[in-house]
């Protein structure tokens, strides 16, 4: 499934029937504001060391850093860190999800945030990803689709072929807490990230955990 994060899923994705993604780049206005909302709702703190799990290009590691936030990524894609920010290539790795225990054993972090990217592990993984969140973070923000009867409730969502788990909002806080994390806050809407996709109103989970 990795080998599809291609540079045909992040630049040509709706041409090539795999994803949304068209010539994905930095968009500062958009992902700056977007990280200052995800900061305000997780309440991350200057000398919190983030993770973006998930991170692709390094859009929001390169945003939080300019915030003055100190954020590295980690990302399955080896097209997308190959082709990272030239800002952060130094903050961003390739990491391979048969061995990201061993990864997460190693690294420590006070805050992850994984955005847009638990949809992509199957069943079988999600567990032990979580587990692997939990053992090496003290707090976890994570946004996801959610889906009802099978399908995601924002039919656009559909039209990525690496979207695998259609869950909705009782089965992701399950999950969660089978991981032993404790939620904190739990919302469909978060002001200033996705709003393009707020007439959905509840398409998405946002979770705040630790």
């Amino acid at each position: 499934m990795k080998n599809l994060y291609d540079i045909n899923y992040f630049e040509n994705g709706i041409e090539s029937g795999i994803s949304c993604y068209v010539n994905y780049r930095w968009m500062p206005d958009q992902t700056i504001s977007m990280c200052n909302s995800m900061i305000q709702y997780a309440e991350i703190k200057k000398n919190d060391a983030i993770l973006d799990y998930g991170c692709a290009k390094g859009f929001t590691v390169r945003a939080l850093n300019e915030l003055g936030y100190h954020c590295r990524g980690v990302d399955v894609s080896r097209y997308a860190i190959d082709n990272a920010d030239h800002t952060v290539i130094d903050k961003v790795e390739l990491i391979d999800d048969e061995n990201s225990n061993v990864w997460f054993k190693q690294n420590k972090f006070d805050v992850i945030v994984c955005k847009d990217v638990l949809e992509h592990v199957s069943y079988e993984n999600i567990d032990k990803l979580l587990t692997d969140f939990r053992n090496s973070s003290k707090k976890l923000f994570i946004i996801v689709p959610l889906a009802k009867d099978g399908c995601y409730i924002a039919p656009e969502y559909e039209q990525d072929v690496t979207h695998i788990i259609r869950e909705d909002n009782s089965w992701w806080t399950k999950k969660l807490l089978k991981a032993n994390f404790r939620i904190i806050k739990n919302s469909f809407i978060v002001k200033g990230i996705k709003d393009n996709w707020s007439h959905y109103p509840q398409a998405n989970g946002f979770f705040l955990c630790e």
